[in-house]
């Protein structure tokens, strides 16, 4: 469903790259595509955009005017990986290799389409599906990360007394102060669920803490309609885990147990009135041995 396959273009135009460009520009035109992958003898060599054409002469070899460094994604990598590559590297589409076989071309506009869907419709946030796949993404590539888990206290008593349009008002609020506050580069924040909020970040645990402190102490300082106080209760969970078993180095496994940790450790904030509460790592592996233990016990 997240994956590049499911949303890119399969019918495949190529060209040669001793076709002239005059010739790639009228196939581009017609078929309203903005490129075509140049192969040679079955192989891809190059690729050439409608960008290419209009800084060539339409007398040129498309050999002459293509650009040879392709950047090239397998089918059955995510939607957030190919816009990630897009924008590493600023381009707008990417040839869809499955082993060397061009299967298909993905523009910008399909990636950003596709990512629509994990928009939540009342905050503009991120859906959890995001979260999720950004956090296993940091860990496949061997980032350690932290969960900022953030619960808004007596949401449902708001809800109550002030009706679900009030309640709407504040959690779009709550977005909007969070989405201020986190660093793009590091951090990626999600609407969760509810009133429940989370970040995933490549911050090391202590100043993750001091990041959630920071969120805290922003809702303190806000102005409120109704005067009304609002206030939230945040669990941090991360650090290193070496050492810690886990059920076949599954990075799916490792993000719902640190999500599950910071969740935890938000509840506790709550109780004890605290703004934060911290796992950290021995705690995260505590937690983890004993999840293994009632997992391998219903084996």
């Amino acid at each position: 469903m997240h994956m590049v396959k499911n949303i890119m273009s399969q019918k495949l135009y190529t060209i040669g790259p001793l076709t002239g460009v005059s010739r790639a520009a009228t196939i581009m035109e017609r078929s309203g595509i903005g490129c075509l992958p140049v192969v040679d003898e079955g192989k891809l060599v190059g690729i050439i955009t409608s960008r290419d054409i209009r800084g060539s002469h339409p007398n040129r070899l498309v050999a002459d005017a293509m650009t040879r460094d392709v950047v090239t994604i397998p089918p059955t990598a995510s939607i957030w990986e190919a816009k990630e590559l897009m924008e590493k590297y600023k381009i707008e589409r990417l040839v869809v290799v499955d082993e060397k076989s061009i299967v298909g071309i993905v523009t910008k506009a399909q990636i950003m389409a596709g990512l629509s869907k994990y928009i939540d419709s009342l905050t503009g946030l991120n859906k959890a599906e995001v979260f999720y796949e950004r956090a296993r993404q940091l860990l496949k590539e061997s980032h350690e990360i932290a969960v900022i888990f953030l619960d808004v206290d007596n949401f449902g008593l708001i809800n109550k007394e002030y009706g679900h349009v009030y309640g709407d008002n504040i959690l779009r609020k709550v977005a909007v102060i969070l989405d201020k506050l986190v660093d793009k580069n590091r951090d990626t924040l999600c609407r969760y669920a509810g009133d429940e909020f989370a970040v995933v970040t490549t911050r090391p645990l202590e100043e993750a803490e001091k990041f959630a402190l920071q969120l805290v102490m922003a809702f303190a300082n806000e102005k409120w309609p109704a005067e009304i106080k609002i206030t939230i209760s945040v669990g941090v969970a991360g650090g290193r885990r070496s050492g810690i078993r886990n059920l076949n180095e599954d990075s799916s496994y490792i993000v719902k147990n640190l999500i599950n940790m910071a969740s935890l450790a938000s509840t506790k904030a709550k109780k004890l009135k605290r703004p934060v509460v911290v796992v950290d790592a021995i705690e995260f592996k505590e937690m983890v041995r004993k999840q293994e233990f009632v997992y391998d016990n219903l084996k």
